[in-house]
């Protein structure tokens, strides 16, 4: 109800050049008085021709015509009571956050068109350029955040209201709801390059060179500036606080598991590690570590590849895709044996979406699919594997029962507690309708 329609761009301009002028006009041109809020006709007369077009009315239409009119009236009415009540109130709103609500409000309008050009053009038609746009948003933005501010700083006061499900379902029936989104069930594996043994043997010997020195005596923070392969070396190997989730699981179950003081040796993914741990606080640990670090070649890539196209073969003859990601995925902390539905659009990393989007392969004897190898360097090779696809389709009054009702309590509470404003404010009507054809402008 309070949602600010955005005009087209002739419409926006011209009712911002009536409202420049606003004193000058005669009492016949001022459709309603509200407090000390004038509304003026020729803005009336401009949100009924846009509210006409949106609903593909034609201005030939009187008896509709007239019908908006009153309608739109009847909205800025309320608005103004809302405004009139919120500067009483003396609610504040910055600069910060009007900037903000006039960018969305051209991000709108830049939606409608079908690029910027297109945009750009409509501007200039109107004489008018984006700064000008901005100006004649920045004062709705504003009048819009008094209002949405008083409203919800006066939410305790708001009546209580019951909706039934007879009027939801009306309410569903009279407008389209929406589909729900296209859903997936999936698994996943990503296969990471390994270093190799000559490789991951040199890491050892020189991490555990680094740690005889340790057990020597010398300073852990000089170890690191000195032998470290890591980019944070320079800081003596200082990782600051982290919580769970923020390291790799080798390197995190053993921080999270040593005392202050202690100094451990764990292989990642990244190579050899000394880590010692600084501090801890609540749920975070500081620690420093040195790394021994395993350079990843060509021929490392070749073998995840490889094995990422012989596990994915494996499942195309008939193994369990589950079983065989467990035991090869690099990553599958989000790896479970009877995952959600997932909307489509939504899935991350992309990648994957992408190629649950894209083309898949049957698995033999199932209603499941496998994707391709998918290339997702430098974390190594993927795979996706659908279980289940729910098609997007026209949602069911059930599947949005509780949220129309919801809706429709709090609009109905709204215009409860705006109508019980209107009997504190003074308000004058002088508008009678209008129709273009009927009456002219």
């Amino acid at each position: 109800m309070l949602k600010k329609v955005i005009l087209p761009l002739l419409c926006v301009f011209s009712l911002a050049a009536a409202q420049q002028t606003h004193q000058r006009l005669i009492v016949d041109d001022i459709a309603a008085v509200v407090g000390s809020q004038i509304i003026m006709s020729s803005e009336v007369k401009m949100f009924t021709l846009a509210t006409a077009a949106e609903r593909k009315i034609e201005p030939g239409d009187t008896a509709a015509m007239r019908e908006i009119s009153h309608e739109v009236l009847e909205s800025e009415i309320q608005k103004r009571v809302l405004l009139h009540h919120a500067k009483a109130a003396k609610i504040e709103v910055t600069d910060e956050e009007i900037n903000q609500l006039v960018e969305n409000q051209l991000d709108e309008l830049r939606k409608r068109y079908p690029n910027d050009a297109a945009f750009k053009r409509d501007l200039e038609e109107a004489g008018q350029n984006e700064a000008g746009l901005k100006d004649v948003y920045r004062q709705q933005a504003t009048d819009e955040l008094y209002r949405q501010k008083f409203l919800q700083e006066h939410s305790h006061e708001f009546p209580r209201i019951k909706v039934d499900e007879a009027e939801a379902r009306k309410f569903f029936d009279a407008q389209p709801i929406g589909n729900s989104p296209e859903q997936v069930r999936f698994q996943y594996m990503i296969i990471a390059p390994r270093a190799s043994e000559q490789v991951l043997a040199a890491a050892k010997t020189k991490i555990d060179s680094v740690y005889k020195q340790f057990l020597g005596g010398a300073d852990f923070a000089y170890l690191a500036q000195h032998f470290s392969d890591d980019p944070n070396a320079s800081r003596g190997g200082d990782l600051g606080f982290f919580s769970k989730g923020e390291m790799v699981k080798e390197f995190e179950e053993a921080a999270f598991s040593m005392k202050v003081g202690e100094v451990r040796m764990v292989q990642t993914k990244y190579g050899w590690h000394l880590i010692r741990v600084e501090a801890r606080r609540q749920k975070e640990v500081r620690a420093r570590h040195i790394l021994a670090g395993t350079e990843i070649v060509e021929e490392d890539w070749q073998r995840a590849y490889d094995l990422a196209r012989s596990l994915r073969q494996r499942v195309l003859d008939g193994e369990n895709f589950y079983t065989l990601a467990k035991e090869n995925s690099e990553e599958n902390t989000g790896l479970v044996e009877s995952p959600a539905l997932s909307v489509l659009d939504n899935i991350q990393p992309e990648q994957f979406r992408d190629a649950l989007m894209g083309e898949l392969t049957s698995v033999p004897g199932k209603t499941h699919r496998i994707s391709a190898i998918i290339d997702m360097k430098p974390h190594g090779y993927g795979i996706v594997y659908e279980l289940e696809r729910k098609p997007a389709a026209p949602l069911a009054f059930e599947d949005v029962r509780q949220q129309i009702i919801e809706r429709l309590q709090q609009s109905k509470a709204i215009e409860a507690y705006i109508e019980e404003l209107r009997k504190k404010t003074f308000i004058e009507i002088r508008f009678e309708g209008w129709s273009p054809l009927a009456t002219g402008w």
